[in-house]
């Protein structure tokens, strides 16, 4: 109990509740205690013994409830600002990052730029190689697609007798062959029938038909229809 609680209580004979409080008690040391009135408390007096009795609600709070604003600043100033000084932090470093990319961005642009006039004088370089690379692609693509013309009339000419003669020959070259049509006389059928076998038995040589036949002049016309591979 507070010391002028105390001295009121032994000197006025007060009878206080400890559970009521409506009355605030003023301690002096040079004058009476005088009780002091306030909106918050309530006097009541014994009307059989004329005494003052106060009533003290110690459970009341003496204080109106905090009010939203004043938590809310509160907690900015304990909890937030430690909230606000990271995401202080973390703005700084972002800004100082994007400075250090810039930097970097930058300077490979310059070294970029640097390398343009070495660049640039290689042009000639480049477009001898690209000329270079059309004339080996087509090149390629001609011996691929090439028939070996010299080699064909060669394998002919190994298969025909003395006694056969070649008015004329063609060739037509298709996707992967080459068809020859020759037109040839014999003066007999031994050898027609020796130059026939010969085109047949030779390996380049595919397919070999006598399309026509007939006598001339005391000789053989015929012709000859032949595949050979590319």
């Amino acid at each position: 109990m507070p010391y002028s609680l105390y001295r009121v209580c032994h000197t006025s004979k007060i009878t206080i509740s400890p559970l009521l409080c409506q009355y605030k008690i003023v301690h002096s040391l040079n004058k009476p205690f005088p009780l002091t009135p306030l909106p918050l408390y309530n006097v009541t007096m014994s009307k059989k013994n004329s005494k003052l009795a106060i009533h003290l609600d110690l459970l009341k709070p003496q204080s109106n409830p905090e009010k939203l604003f004043a938590r809310l600043l509160r907690w900015l100033l304990s909890t937030g600002r430690y909230i606000f000084v990271f995401v202080e932090a973390l703005v700084l470093i972002v800004f100082i990052a994007r400075f250090k990319l810039d930097e970097d961005l930058e300077s490979k642009k310059e070294a970029i730029e640097q390398q343009i006039p070495y660049i640039e004088s290689l042009k000639p370089v480049e477009i001898l190689i690209r000329q270079t690379q059309l004339k080996l692609s087509t090149i390629s693509s001609f011996r691929e697609t090439f028939a070996d013309y010299p080699l064909i009339l060669k394998k002919i000419a190994d298969q025909t007798p003395a006694g056969v003669k070649i008015i004329s020959i063609n060739f037509a070259k298709n996707v992967t062959r080459i068809t020859i049509n020759l037109n040839a006389t014999a003066s007999n059928n031994n050898d027609l029938a020796v130059f026939i076998n010969g085109l047949r038995e030779d390996s380049l040589l595919k397919e070999v038909t006598t399309t026509g036949i007939g006598f001339e002049k005391g000789s053989l016309n015929f012709s000859v229809s032949a595949e050979a591979n590319l």
